[in-house]
């Protein structure tokens, strides 16, 4: 395999991380513009509309936006908000 080739592999996997990101990103700008505006009583059918979105779907979001996106790090490790921090590492930078 050529450095060419190699090198378009991983542009393309990058390009592709991107883009992954992005949409992710849009969904939760839309998910979070879905919230608010119900919070200021627009009409799920209103919403729908505006978004290009079947009601099923703005209800959906909504339903999924609730969901907490991440755990915390002391859900994942027990008490390791409450420990210590680890002390800084040395090093010699001559």
């Amino acid at each position: 395999m050529s450095e060419e080739d190699v090198h378009r592999l991983a542009v393309a996997a990058a390009d592709k991380e991107l883009a992954a990101f992005e949409l992710d990103h849009a969904e939760f700008n839309l998910k979070e513009a879905v919230v608010v505006a119900l919070e200021h009583g627009t009409p799920p059918e209103v919403i729908a509309q505006i978004a290009d979105l079947e009601p099923e779907e703005v209800l959906d979001l909504i339903g999924r936006a609730e969901e907490p996106a991440l755990l915390t790090l002391d859900e994942v490790i027990p008490g390791a908000v409450a420990a210590e921090p680890a002390a800084p590492i040395a090093r010699d930078l001559r």
